[in-house]
Order: C-alpha cells, then sequence, then structure tokens
C-alpha cells in the first residue's frame, strides 16, 4: 500500500473515529455518528410514558393505532417522538392538531387503499398513556394512567 493511500485511509479512520467520539461526549446524535442512545442509559423510573394515537368509530368506540400499518410511512418508535416534540414547540397544541389531521387522512387513505382492515373513523385522538413497568410486559394493553391531550375530526 502506498504511503498516499495509506495516509487517506487512516484519516477516514480517524475522522470516524473522532465523529463517534465527539457524539458520545457531547450525548448528541449527527449522522452517520451516535451516542448508542438505547444503550448509553440505564431505565431507573418505575414508570413509562408515551403518546398513543387512538381511532375513534361511528359508534364512538376508541382503539389504539397501535400497528405500522394504520400510521405508513410512519412508525410506532418514531412518530410519538415526534409529536412530543411538536407539543413541546411553539404553538404545540395548534401545530399537533395539523399533524393528527394528516395521520387522520393517511389512515383513512390506506383503508380505502385496503392496505390495512382498520374501520372508519370519525376522530382521532392523543391521549398520553403511562404504565407501571411490568417486566413481563404483562399489563401492555392496560395502561395506568391515559391523559387526553387533542382530537380532530375528518
Amino acid at each position: 500500500m502506498s504511503s498516499l493511500r495509506r495516509t487517506i485511509v487512516n484519516l477516514v479512520l480517524g475522522a470516524l473515529i473522532a465523529g463517534s467520539a465527539y457524539d458520545i461526549v457531547s450525548d448528541q446524535e449527527h449522522w452517520p455518528f451516535s451516542q448508542y442512545p438505547m444503550f448509553s442509559g440505564v431505565w431507573r423510573s418505575p414508570t413509562f410514558t408515551w403518546l398513543r394515537l387512538f381511532g375513534v368509530t361511528a359508534d364512538g368506540r376508541e382503539f389504539p393505532l397501535d400497528a405500522n400499518r394504520f400510521i405508513e410511512p410512519f412508525d410506532q418508535s418514531r412518530l410519538p417522538k415526534a409529536l412530543r416534540r411538536i407539543l413541546d414547540g411553539p404553538d404545540g397544541q395548534a401545530r399537533v392538531r395539523t399533524a393528527l389531521a394528516d395521520c387522520l387522512a393517511r389512515y383513512e387513505d390506506l383503508r380505502r387503499q385496503k392496505r390495512h382492515d382498520g374501520a372508519p373513523l370519525t376522530a382521532l385522538r392523543l391521549y398520553e398513556v403511562e404504565w407501571t413497568i411490568d417486566p413481563d410486559g404483562a399489563n401492555i394493553d392496560r395502561p395506568d394512567r391515559r391523559a387526553f391531550v387533542a382530537e380532530v375530526r375528518p
């Protein structure tokens, strides 16, 4: 290997290591580097809080939109985080209603295209739900607390 090639390879490797080290030390994430948040901390709270969408049918029944097929192209790991960022930002309530209206329209479009078998919705509600952590996950469908955040209708 020529000395020029070796120098270039060493510079590229050094940049990758330096970028990763910077993100780990600063606790930030800049693609393609990461501080690996899933593995960089220990969960110590006995509860878990999450935002969850619920569809409302014509008879008033609510059901959680807890499958990715209902909210494509979004997914269950990213949409609640995005909604939380919207809520915590300026004019969060109004902006989250705009986002929910888009989610409702996407749900109905996917339903009409027969990409899921969900019921037609008359409303979409956003709740903040909280669970006491059960090591076996037996209470996944029964949160301990549910607080209304917002609602949109078509």
